[in-house]
């Protein structure tokens, strides 16, 4: 071996250290000031029902009390308790939101046995850290707890875009001090077993205004029935207010040409942006068996916004809460049952 091909195999010995040097230096990262949640929370000693019952029943109690429907109250002391994710935004539905369900089986009154309560975080993307299952335990010393349009929820106040003080989400710093993660998700968690309101007796409790109450909102719960909005003639007929917006970049989702009679018809999806409300949603209504309706509320831009409505009998698993009557956003698509074909109407 010469010279020459001795320095180059010792130029890339020397190269090749630099390098594992380079790298070695990213094998124990710094992630101090990166915890995203809290860790050492004390025990549990309340449960959500308690919470519910003590900051979401009545706003003539509460610290700031907007109206009947937006009120709640700045907790003072280590109030702590625990539930199971059976919500997340993962699919862009449902924003800055997870949901904690808390199930008790030895409690003495049936409303106690089933609790689920908001956890509001400004962040637009809290599923990789709250995934379906993960148990999480939550002080709420320093937090809000109340009502948000009547839904039960905890916080921190601000002012919306219209100037409406309201109950939003807390900060994310919030998590690290707030909120802890219990042990890893569990897909096969009970607490992920939505209540079945589809059989008549289900559907019977729909009707009874009489149970909108705090108690029962919001819970998780599967519905079934047809969406109105495309029963009838108004199945191939645009909506009113949206004919100039149905062509054009909408044109592939929601205008097809019927094979049949050559004419284009029109294949309405659950929430496009020309019908949006104040809130960036839609409303849609799904008609029950027994004829009482519960309002689909879903958000613009996502991922469920542009599927197709179809014309039959479906199920509808999401979180189920009131407002001048029942309705319930879904998760993500898979939420639909049985799942529509992305293909219908392109």
């Amino acid at each position: 071996m010469n010279k020459k091909n001795i320095l180059a195999i010792l130029c890339c010995l020397a190269a090749a250290v630099g390098f594992s040097g380079c790298y070695n230096d990213f094998d124990d990262p710094d992630t101090e000031g990166y915890i995203v949640t809290a860790t050492g929370i004390a025990a549990p000693n309340t449960t959500i029902y308690e919470v519910k019952e003590k900051y979401c029943a009545n706003n003539a109690t509460a610290g700031t009390n907007i109206n009947a429907s937006n009120f709640w109250t700045l907790v003072e002391n280590d109030e702590i308790f625990e539930g199971v994710v059976v919500a997340n935004d993962v699919s862009g539905n449902l924003y800055q939101s997870v949901f904690l369900r808390e199930l008790r089986p030895e409690a003495s009154t049936a409303a106690a046995r089933d609790q689920v309560l908001m956890l509001g975080i400004k962040s637009s993307c809290l599923y990789p850290y709250f995934k379906l299952g993960q148990r999480v335990r939550v002080n709420l010393k320093g937090l809000y707890v109340g009502v948000y349009s009547k839904a039960p929820k905890v916080g921190t106040p601000y002012f919306t875009s219209a100037g409406n003080n309201r109950l939003g989400p807390m900060l994310f710093d919030a998590l690290r001090t707030h909120v802890e993660l219990i042990g890893h998700p569990d897909p096969n968690a009970p607490e992920l077993t939505p209540i079945d309101l589809t059989d008549a007796a289900g559907q019977s409790w729909i009707k009874t205004s009489s149970n909108q109450t705090w108690q029962n909102c919001p819970i998780f719960a599967t519905v079934e029935g047809k969406m109105k909005e495309v029963q009838g003639p108004a199945a191939k007929n645009p909506e009113a207010g949206t004919e100039d917006s149905w062509e054009g970049v909408y044109e592939d989702i929601i205008t097809f040409t019927d094979s049949a009679t050559g004419t284009k018809q029109y294949s309405k999806i659950y929430a496009p942006e020309c019908l949006r409300d104040a809130g960036y949603c839609v409303d849609r209504t799904i008609t029950l068996a027994n004829g009482s309706a519960v309002t689909l509320r879903t958000g613009t831009g996502n991922r469920i916004s542009f599927l197709v409505m179809p014309f039959d009998d479906r199920k509808y698993t999401g979180m189920l809460t009131y407002y001048s009557g029942w309705q319930i956003v879904l998760r993500d698509v898979d939420d639909i049952c049985p799942q529509i074909d992305p293909t219908i109407g392109k």
